[in-house]
């Protein structure tokens, strides 16, 4: 790959990101009926190995939100953030609770995972002008490095890539920090860039 290539490849993946993040900050406040802001998401492309050793360690207790792509062999999306920023995502989203339970806090979690797969998928088809659609979200609590390989090795993935999308949200001095991940089937980042013209 050269080194226009990998630019112009960079610069299509920010600006699905950038466009994603925009619906999903507008989702949110339709949502909580309040504003809420985003920074400028963090874009990479590592493998998963570079990603236990500069985002998170492999041994750290996350709570993880999976959905899959469908109707294609794409790949799925991993919403993944520390369980003491999921309890902050519940009071962000349902405040004047009492009593934030695990359940409620799942709960908050997977609506709002199910926001941001759902901004990406708009995304990205508002680019390539295709359908995609994305199954119901599944959460679990595990090791992060336990969920990302098992993920890595279910989409037939053993030395390829990871598409990381870094966001942070706030709202009236909420800060929810998270990562969304994207783990694709062998060359489907490819493909899909070559949609977009790449």
């Amino acid at each position: 790959m050269t080194k226009d290539h990998a630019l112009l490849r960079y610069d299509a993946l920010q600006e699905v990101v950038n466009i994603g993040g925009g619906h999903a900050a507008t989702s949110l406040s339709k949502m909580i009926g309040r504003p809420v802001d985003m920074d400028v998401p963090f874009v990479e492309v590592l493998s998963y190995e570079e990603v236990y050793q500069t985002i998170q360690a492999d041994d750290t207790i996350v709570k993880a939100v999976l959905s899959e792509l469908i109707g294609g062999k794409y790949g799925v999306f991993l919403f993944m953030t520390d369980p003491k920023d999921a309890e902050k995502l519940a009071q962000m989203l349902l405040p004047g609770q009492t009593d934030y339970s695990e359940e409620l806090v799942d709960s908050a979690l997977k609506e709002l995972s199910n926001i941001l797969f759902q901004s990406f998928l708009q995304a990205v088809m508002e680019l390539i002008g295709k359908p995609l659609i994305a199954s119901l979200p599944v959460l679990t609590t595990d090791l992060f490095g336990s969920i990302l390989s098992s993920v890595y090795m279910q989409q037939e993935q053993f030395s390829e890539e990871l598409f990381i999308i870094k966001n942070n949200f706030y709202s009236e001095g909420h800060k929810i920090e998270g990562s969304l991940y994207f783990v694709p089937k062998p060359d489907t980042l490819e493909q899909l860039l070559h949609q977009l013209g790449i």
